[in-house]
């Protein structure tokens, strides 16, 4: 009865706080203001791309699980800041559904920016993707860009990650 009694208290009561609801596009580190002396002398620019997906196909019926996304950009960069120009996402057909970066910020060294797109934002599409533009100092290091999609169907959790891929330095504009 003991154990009847303990486990409706904590059915009541809870475990642990809530989650910090997070609204779309906005995660928690922000791009710092970009001013004219944080910006390094002799500059790369890179592009990565970053396959995403808001939904995924269950079973052979084509029936369709809605996925959250969030996009993390990490300045792997112990030293130095880099610039983030854009992260612009994509649908399945390559057309443009939104940018996140309204204005080229600064991601400090080590740190990490993130973008959430809610699970019922389905307007990427199953083979939705990001284009992340960025710039930093030529001698430093190039950031990483992921994107983590957490989704359920039924009492099932589905949790998968897809890493960026470099399409190559540019020189800067």
């Amino acid at each position: 009865m003991l154990r009847i009694i303990c486990l409706a208290l904590l059915g009541v009561v809870g475990c642990g706080q809530a989650p910090t609801a997070v609204k779309e596009g906005k995660g928690h580190t922000a791009l710092g203001p970009l001013t004219e002396a944080a910006q390094p002398k002799e500059v790369r620019r890179g592009v990565i791309y970053v396959p995403a997906h808001s939904s995924v196909y269950w079973g052979f019926d084509r029936v369709e699980s809605e996925m959250a996304i969030t996009l993390y950009i990490r300045n792997l960069d112990q030293k130095q800041g880099i610039v983030i120009h854009s992260a612009r996402y994509f649908d399945s057909a390559g057309k443009l559904v939104r940018n996140y970066v309204e204005q080229p910020g600064m991601l400090g060294p080590m740190a990490t920016a993130d973008y959430v797109i809610q699970r019922m934002d389905t307007s990427g599409g199953t083979g939705a993707s990001f284009v992340v533009e960025w710039s930093g100092a030529a001698d430093g290091e190039a950031p990483m860009a992921e994107a983590v999609m957490i989704g359920q169907h039924g009492n099932l959790g589905i949790s998968f990650t897809s890493v960026g891929r470099t399409l190559g330095d540019q020189p800067a504009r």
